[in-house]
């Protein structure tokens, strides 16, 4: 079966052509690009879409593609799996756009356009949050009324999954370990960026909550932000749309120091603005925290593996971090890690470092194929 993927970020756009069955899932094509507004996210898509070469087997008819993968970030509590597209499930991902306005939208702009250029294969929603949901309840929940928990939905589900699920795969297949083998603490840090702790195979903790705003210092998210910093803003005028657009556009690595790129956040600190180095301090300071945190939930146990856009090209951040992470024996091969080299990173003696490409893509196709399988006996 050949499966079109299409995967909105919050700044990005993606396209994939796999070839998938029930022992591999082949990549035919990738194509991407970068949004810069909402009005040019259609044509994003399609450019990204004929990069890869699903426009050209769209052409070709069903023969060519089989179905159309979409990632989408907020699955709330009733999506916990891979499910096919219909109205209600449209609706439901609709209504779930005040949870991740920066990525639902997109991904209900994808999941439109697709039904239009492949109108004949059927549409799978892959969900970030899935991956999260079968996690403890003293994980998924907050320290708030349980009633008021249950009628508004005020739970951490957690995002970036697939992107952690490539990560704990990518591992796996390194070292010749079935998922259920993995111990680690992944990261995939680019524009959004978030952290997991995986015990068995499994995301036992994460860092993102409620909507993709929590945890992590981002490029433009805020990340954790006392709510007593939100109520100020409130009494002082400032509406809930005017607070949102704060914290998830206007905060971050953007906030601090004028700019949401990293590359050029650290080009300004090595020039020495001030502004520039807290940034890069408190980007670090949190993921340092947070991974020392999660190897404990591990009981002391795990790799670490980088991903994302940052995660897999800055071997500054990856030093850094690492850096801080002394006391849990971690250490990198400077030479293999300045290199960029895919894989194992660590030093000898050190505990496991790795840092790979995040294949959502892969791992979306592959979902696709199992449920249409499951559901139809396609293949």
């Amino acid at each position: 079966m050949r499966v079109v993927v299409l995967n909105a970020g919050s700044a990005t756009v993606k396209a994939g052509l796999v070839d998938v069955d029930t022992r591999r899932a082949k990549v035919l094509g990738r194509g991407s690009g970068e949004v810069a507004a909402d009005a040019e996210r259609a044509e994003a898509f399609r450019a990204a879409l004929a990069e890869s070469g699903a426009l050209e087997d769209s052409a070709a008819g069903n023969h060519g593609v089989g179905a159309v993968g979409h990632r989408v970030v907020h699955g709330g509590r009733t999506y916990t799996e891979p499910v096919r597209i219909d109205a209600g499930v449209e609706s439901a991902i609709e209504a779930l756009v005040k949870l991740a306005p920066q990525h639902n939208p997109p991904a209900l702009e994808g999941i439109r356009l697709a039904r239009e250029l492949f109108p004949d294969a059927p549409a799978v929603a892959v969900f970030d949050t899935a991956f999260h949901a079968g996690r403890a309840p003293e994980s998924l929940h907050y320290a708030l009324p349980v009633d008021l928990a249950e009628s508004f939905g005020f739970f951490r589900y957690g995002f970036h999954g697939i992107a952690h699920t490539s990560l704990v795969e990518s591992l796996a297949a390194l070292e010749g370990l079935s998922i259920r083998e993995v111990n680690a603490v992944t990261l995939q840090l680019g524009a959004g960026c978030s952290a997991c702790a995986v015990a068995e195979g499994r995301s036992i903790e994460t860092s993102m909550g409620y909507s993709p705003l929590e945890g992590l210092v981002m490029a433009t998210r805020s990340g954790d932000v006392d709510p007593a910093v939100v109520l100020e803003l409130l009494d002082r005028g400032r509406s809930a749309a005017e607070i949102r657009d704060l914290l998830t556009g206007r905060s971050g690595l953007a906030g601090l120091a004028g700019d949401a790129d990293l590359r050029k956040v650290l080009q300004a600190e090595a020039a020495g603005e001030e502004r520039a180095r807290l940034a890069v301090a408190l980007f670090v300071r949190r993921i340092v925290s947070t991974v020392g945190a999660y190897l404990t939930l591990l009981d002391g146990q795990g790799s670490l593996v980088f991903g994302g856009g940052i995660g897999t090209h800055s071997a500054e951040i990856r030093a850094r971090v690492v850096a801080g992470l002394g006391a849990w024996n971690l250490t990198l091969d400077r030479g293999r890690n300045e290199a960029h080299r895919r894989g194992r990173i660590s030093a000898p003696g050190s505990r496991p470092i790795y840092v790979f490409d995040t294949d959502e893509e892969r791992v979306i196709a592959r979902n696709v194929h199992d449920l249409l399988v499951r559901s139809d006996g396609s293949d």
